[in-house]
């Protein structure tokens, strides 16, 4: 058994049903009691045995773009077949596969998905205060830094005085 997921007629996720290893592909499910004027029993939805990517909010799986890659395939089957039945002299170029296109979408907006995530909790007033702090001391440490370095200034400046005092014979 695998998990198919179940979608409504947009292809966005519903439900999950569990179905039988082999199936693949998606399948139109039906309503049993609702028949359209003409006798034909009303999609529902679908049921889907390809699995889902990590990572979507609401997945939406593209019946279009499934339908086109089993087309592409079919028809690189069948070259390939053919392909295959030549004679090796015959053949040409190997038939190349189609890539996979992604099956499964964001079945959500942006402005959707954003208004899911939790906004930032207020800081409380310890936080606030701890903020405050930080940026205090680092200012503190920046001046401490800066009268550092003017006093180093004032020192050399002072040796440098002393010496050129000396070098003249005044001292």
């Amino acid at each position: 058994m695998k998990e198919a997921i179940i979608t409504d007629l947009n292809g966005l996720f519903v439900d999950v049903a569990l179905v039988d290893i082999s199936e693949t592909g998606y399948l139109s499910l039906t309503a049993p009691d609702d028949r359209s004027q003409d006798g034909q029993q009303q999609i529902t939805g679908y049921q889907v045995a390809l699995s889902v990517p990590p990572g979507l909010y609401k997945p939406r799986f593209d019946r279009a773009s499934y339908d086109a890659h089993q087309d592409a395939t079919d028809t690189f089957n069948a070259a390939r077949a053919e392909w295959l039945s030549k004679s090796e002299d015959e053949r040409g170029q190997e038939p190349v596969a189609p890539i996979p296109p992604a099956f499964w979408g964001e079945g959500l907006t942006p402005e959707e998905i954003a208004a899911l995530q939790p906004a930032p909790p207020e800081p409380t007033a310890e936080q606030l205060r701890m903020a405050q702090l930080e940026t205090d001391n680092a200012l503190l440490l920046l001046d401490l830094a800066g009268t550092q370095a003017r006093q180093l200034q004032a020192e050399q400046d002072h040796a440098a005085l002393l010496l050129q005092l000396a070098e003249g014979g005044v001292l």
